[in-house]
This record gives C-alpha cells, sequence and structure tokens, in this order.
C-alpha cells in the first residue's frame, strides 16, 4: 500500500519545487498539501514594508532570483499537486475544519517544511508520525535562518539539513537523519540553500520509505550554540555578512574540513 502522506509548507518557489518533488515519489500518495500565503509570512513582509533597508529588500530579491535559476524549469515542466489548500500563516493549529481533513486521510507521516511552529493538537495526535524537516544542523544551530548565520559568523561546519521527529519545543525533536552542505568557492548564500533543499527531498524520499527502520537519537542540549530568532535577522547582521569576503572563507573552510567537521559530528540515517 502507497504511503498516506500530508505535507505543511509555504508557498514561495522553493516550496512550489518541494511539494511537486515529493509529489513524484514513488510508493508515495501526497493526500494534502497545506501551504501558507507567503502575505502571511514573516520574511515575506520585511521584504514588502516600506521600512525595510536596502539591504534587506536586496537579500530577498537575490534569493527569489536564484530559486528562480534552480527551481524553477522543475516547477514549470510539473503540474501543480492536487489537494493544495492555502491557508494563513498558523492556521493548521486552531482551524478545526483542516483537522478534520487530516484525521479523514489517516495519514502514515506527516512532513513539515519551511511553515511557522506546529502547536498541539497536532503534534499530541500524530507524535512519532510527524517529521520536521530544519535547514540547519541542529543542535548546533535553532530556531530561524540556520543556514544563513553560519556564513554571518564563519561557522561553515553548521550549514546542512537535519530531519527530526517534531515535538513542543523548537527544533528540539529527536533527529533521524542530518548531512551537510557540498560548497564550492564561488557559492553564494543563497547557492547553498537551494542546493541543500535539492539534496533533502532526494535524502526525504529514502527517509520516508524506510521511515520505521530507522532509529531516532535525542539531542544533547550541551551541543547548542544559538537559538536565533527572526527577529535576529536585521540590518547589523546583513553588513556583517556582505562584510565577510565569502570566497576566502569557503576555501579556508574547505581546506581543514575533515578536521572541523570531526569535532561537531552529526547523525546520519543508517538503513
Amino acid at each position: 500500500m502507497p504511503i498516506k502522506l500530508v505535507i505543511i509548507s509555504a508557498n514561495e518557489i522553493r516550496h512550489k519545487f518541494f511539494r511537486r518533488k515529493i509529489s513524484k515519489f514513488k510508493k508515495i500518495n501526497l493526500r494534502l498539501c497545506l501551504a501558507e500565503k507567503n502575505n502571511t509570512r514573516h520574511f515575506h513582509q520585511i521584504y514588502k514594508s516600506s521600512e525595510s533597508t536596502k539591504n534587506e529588500k536586496k537579500h530577498f530579491q537575490n534569493r527569489a532570483e536564484s530559486e528562480k535559476k534552480y527551481f524553477l524549469t522543475f516547477i514549470k515542466k510539473n503540474k501543480e499537486v492536487n489537494n493544495l489548500l492555502l491557508i494563513d500563516r498558523g492556521e493548521f493549529n486552531y482551524n478545526k475544519k483542516i483537522w478534520k481533513k487530516i484525521y479523514k486521510i489517516k495519514p502514515d507521516l506527516i512532513i513539515s517544511y519551511g511553515c511557522s511552529i506546529i502547536k498541539k493538537p497536532l503534534i499530541s495526535k500524530y507524535k512519532n508520525k510527524f517529521i520536521n524537516i530544519h535547514l540547519g544542523l541542529s543542535p548546533y544551530y535553532k530556531g530561524s535562518a540556520t543556514n544563513f548565520w553560519p556564513f554571518v559568523y564563519n561557522k561553515l561546519q553548521f550549514l546542512g539539513v537535519t530531519f527530526m521527529k517534531i515535538d513542543d519545543g523548537i527544533d528540539t525533536g529527536e533527529i533521524l537523519h542530518q548531512f551537510r552542505a557540498e560548497l564550492k568557492p564561488e557559492d553564494t548564500v543563497h547557492d547553498v540553500g537551494n542546493k541543500l533543499i535539492i539534496k533533502m527531498t532526494e535524502e526525504l524520499e529514502k527517509l520516508i520509505l524506510n521511515f520505521r527502520k530507522i532509529k531516532s537519537f535525542k539531542q544533547n542540549k550541551n551541543l547548542t550554540q544559538k537559538v536565533f530568532k527572526k527577529r535576529d535577522f536585521n540590518e547589523n547582521s546583513l553588513i556583517k555578512l556582505n562584510k565577510n569576503k565569502k570566497r576566502e572563507i569557503i576555501k579556508k573552510y574547505l581546506s581543514k574540513k575533515s578536521k572541523i567537521d570531526k569535532n561537531y559530528p552529526i547523525i546520519e540515517m543508517k538503513i
């Protein structure tokens, strides 16, 4: 029997790629896709705000252009998923009609990626059947935009993706699988993020098909470097990012990658 899947995400270009890619997975039946509308999302509001700085607007404009480069061809070649439901930010936490839709499906798994924080009752109802995709490496960097901050603080060993079981905390669930970014000296922040998303979808298919065989591991809280809030992303952080010579930072990291990474181990799924 195909695995019945529900995904909760957003509606920017990378999220459209994500859901259409999932719809192509073999032995998986995508029964419902909840996508938060762009105009209700925090970073979209920053980009559109008249109070946003030139650096902020340029950052999001560059991100959008990079996403088109990596994902638009695939999106144009593959039709939109069935059962797409556009919702307001966080609506899945209070709209009982949405709960009923999910309950009726009786999903084998729920996947969340790039959406608002998910609360009860969905977490309680689907405990151990709920996977969160965190673009970053927990427990080292948690919270918001965690593949942005390694470039700000010159900690490229924390670039990657974490698949974890969801719980009541912020990126605190048991870890199922992780992988690090594959870097090239010419990569921008946005290149790295989008290449990670592409690999994430490839790894996700293997994880879903083998979910019951994969052991999860509790996070070591003592390894946490920082939990980033949305408000941490501001003009000052962009100025610091732009001052860093990214090509030199990447080259330096790659020259000592094995040694550096060894000090910050990650968890990889074993099937």
